[in-house]
């Protein structure tokens, strides 16, 4: 019998990756191979697909050399060249597949090449750089996806999870204690959330996604600018009528506005002057100096929207991404976060409020719920094989992570030697975690913990600093099979800590820079070297 050659969707046919993987499946059992090999647990088994002929085209997997957080975007770009246009946008993209767009930087691409997403600011670490990238990418068009065959998917609704992204769990607030001393320049939170009953699990690595509410006093502001009660009826996103107040205090992102919005303005402003102030905003891609949509509607007080247009204009809000700073094997019916408290004086001097953070700090109390889903990490974890040894590098909030994987670590009876470098600024007010990361020292469940506190000395130190100073050492540890953890800053730090490994293989490992920088790819390509940077 000959051999048959089945066909299979490639990664640019205009399907979300369950689709895909649930027709390859389908394709595969048609022409004899096993469907489940291929098929999707997430897709419903009532999914009826019809199938037009398709060409016998075998796609082998994908190689992105641009997915990688710690390339430049001129350098990402450049390594996409001549790939198709959704390749081009996931290479402006911020490469952390972060989720907390609701995507991946992949299938948010694909999903903005195939039209199904219009909101091309929703890469919150790439900024102002990937949104007016892909502005431009979606203004050339061309490119556009053409699939292998003309496949056409009607899915039936599957039954939801009990609790998840779009049906989050109310969790009670146990806990919301300032972790840093008085004095400090800093308000880092421990948050405690009550799990019990829901039947939510995780896994250290993971991430838990907090769906907040807006400060009232913002909503306050706004409603006077616009001239409005708040008792006017609007949608929500998902097109049930509430009122304006609610909307948005629980709905619509009140940050940055988005070009919609400033366009609503043009058309709305009654002064000529102010019209043409919102038409240069808009040329220039938008505003600047951290200018969110009270700013506007207090600068430009002629423009005011009847309150269903102003809300179409909104983004609704996204969930804010916490990494998991607990393991369940320690706290089976809690989930435990480490957050860093954000204000800030904006471009044109508002005291401005991070969302999440100061709603947890300010405006809930113990007892109150919350709105959370778990979202899984893509491989950040403890290594598989409790004898493994572990580097954590975590300065600030990254500490967040490794006080789980110690926990998980204890709890699981591992044995592999674990080294934490942790930072801040000052060791008497920023010392995370102290008492217990001391305790684990004591236990030996904590073989190493060097820190770096960059404002006790005239000199500032770094947690790369500290890492090159014990370059021997961790040089032998990753000779022994050690995996290297990273979590935090992406922009600075992250990229630091990236060469200063680069830099300690090329010392100790007697390697060129050229090796070095392959190796710590090799790293990475055996998920020995794993980053949760943000």
């Amino acid at each position: 019998m000959s051999a048959i050659s089945i066909p299979m969707l490639p990664d640019s046919a205009p399907f979300t990756p369950s689709q895909r993987a649930w027709l390859n499946g389908f394709f595969a059992g048609i022409f004899g191979r096993a469907a489940t090999a291929q098929a999707s647990p997430g897709v419903s088994a009532a999914t009826s697909v019809a199938v037009a002929p398709a060409s016998p085209v075998v796609e082998e997997e994908e190689d992105y050399p641009w997915h990688d957080s710690a390339l430049g975007m001129d350098e990402r770009l450049k390594l996409a060249e001549g790939k198709p246009r959704e390749r081009v946008m996931m290479a402006a993209m911020a490469q952390l597949d972060c989720g907390a767009c609701g995507y991946l930087c992949k299938t948010y691409s694909e999903a903005i090449a195939i039209g199904e997403e219009k909101d091309l600011t929703k890469c919150a670490p790439g900024g102002r750089d990937t949104s007016r990238k892909l502005k431009e990418l979606v203004a050339a068009g061309g490119g556009t996806v053409v699939p292998v065959a003309d496949v056409r998917v009607k899915t039936a609704a599957a039954p939801a999870a009990k609790f998840g992204r779009h049906n989050p769990f109310p969790a009670r607030l146990l806990k919301c204690e300032n972790l840093s001393k008085p004095g400090s320049a800093k308000e880092t939170r421990f948050v405690a959330l009550d799990l019990k009953g829901s039947g939510v699990s995780y896994r250290v690595g993971d991430s838990l996604g907090v769906l907040p509410e807006n400060c009232p006093d913002t909503i306050g502001w706004i409603l006077e600018a616009l001239n409005a009660s708040g008792a006017e009826s609007v949608d929500t996103p998902g097109g049930v009528r509430v009122t304006l107040h609610e909307a948005l205090l629980k709905h619509y992102s009140l940050g940055k506005p988005t070009d919609l919005m400033l366009e609503l303005l043009i058309n709305s402003a009654t002064d000529p002057i102010e019209s043409a102030q919102l038409k240069e905003l808009l040329a220039a891609d938008g505003c600047s100096d951290g200018e969110e949509v009270l700013d506007l509607l207090q600068r430009f007080p002629s423009a005011q929207p009847e309150p269903e247009e102003f809300i179409t204009a909104l983004s609704p809000i996204q969930p804010r991404l916490y990494s998991i700073s607990s393991s369940m094997k320690a706290h089976p019916d809690e989930v435990h976060l480490t957050v860093a408290t954000v204000r800030y004086l904006n471009g044109r001097g508002r005291q401005c409020k991070g969302v999440a953070s100061t709603f947890f700090a300010e405006r809930m109390r113990p007892g109150q719920k919350v709105r959370v889903f778990v979202q899984q990490s893509h491989g950040f974890s403890v290594p598989e094989n409790p004898d493994a040894p572990l580097i954590m590098v975590g300065p600030g909030t990254g500490i967040a992570p490794f006080r789980a994987f110690l926990e998980e670590r204890k709890a699981m009876g591992a044995k592999g030697r674990n080294w934490l470098f942790f930072g801040d600024q000052r060791s008497d007010f920023d010392f995370l975690y102290r008492e217990e990361l001391e305790q684990h020292r004591r236990d030996g469940s904590l073989t190493r913990l060097d820190t770096a506190f960059s404002r006790d000395s005239a000199a500032k130190v770094y947690v790369q600093q500290r890492m090159i100073e014990n370059g021997s050492e961790l040089w032998s540890w990753i000779q022994a099979g050690a995996h290297f953890c990273v979590c935090g800053d992406a922009k600075r730090m992250a990229n630091d800590v990236d060469e200063a490994l680069k830099a300690i293989l090329a010392e100790h490992g007697k390697m060129t820079a050229d090796e070095a920088k392959a190796y710590v790819a090799q790293l990475a390509k055996s998920k020995r070297y794993l980053r949760d940077v943000y």
